[in-house]
């Protein structure tokens, strides 16, 4: 079943809701998983690294990939333009690699579109309160942007559905469990 079009496996859920966590935890367990490094024009958090998780670029620059198709997908999130690479996901499946990746809702729809074989993974917070306490933990955020970000989530959400697995990450611990168990069946049912 390896060929141009390998595994990939999709992340999804609303801002805050601890995706990178899980990503972070199956690159460790997993040596068959990669993560596309994705393009970003926003700025850079405190402990973000450039190429870890992300290439910060200029609208300008993002433009650019756009016009000459080097997008996968894209998409603006609260006012700043995310994408994954098409050669970097190419790369990453002329190497036997499994793509696992951290994208917004829309972003699940269009590589699903591209990749019907593709599998996504929701991830819920256990209430409103608790992702708004999570934004908050983040670091100073302004009311309207913690607003937008709910606002966000809760549209976000009413899209789960459309998602192979729900998960709710209450606890991480047992959220992990069940995320990892997912992992597991899929690398059995891919072999």
């Amino acid at each position: 079943m390896w060929n141009n079009k390998g595994p990939f496996i999709i992340l999804s859920g609303p801002s805050g809701v601890g995706k990178t966590r899980f990503v972070i935890k199956s690159l460790k367990n997993f040596p068959e998983f990669a993560n596309t490094i994705s393009f970003t024009t926003r700025k850079p958090r405190a402990e973000e690294k450039e190429g870890e998780f992300y290439y910060f670029i200029t609208k300008e620059e993002f433009e650019i990939k756009r016009e000459q198709k080097e997008l996968l997908e894209w998409a603006v999130v609260h006012s700043d333009f995310y994408a994954t690479s098409k050669k970097e996901v190419e790369k990453l499946w002329k190497n036997k690699k499994v793509i696992l990746k951290d994208v917004d809702v829309q972003g699940f729809h269009s590589i699903k579109k591209i990749y019907p074989h593709s599998i996504g993974i929701f991830i819920y917070p256990p209430s409103m309160r608790e992702l708004e306490n999570r934004i908050l933990k983040r670091g100073f955020i302004h009311e309207e942007e913690k607003n937008q970000r709910l606002d966000s989530a809760k549209k976000e959400i009413a899209q789960a559905h459309t998602f192979d697995f729900k998960i709710v990450n209450d606890c991480f611990k047992t959220a992990w469990e069940e995320f990892k168990d997912i992992l597991s069946g899929y690398l059995k049912d891919y072999k």
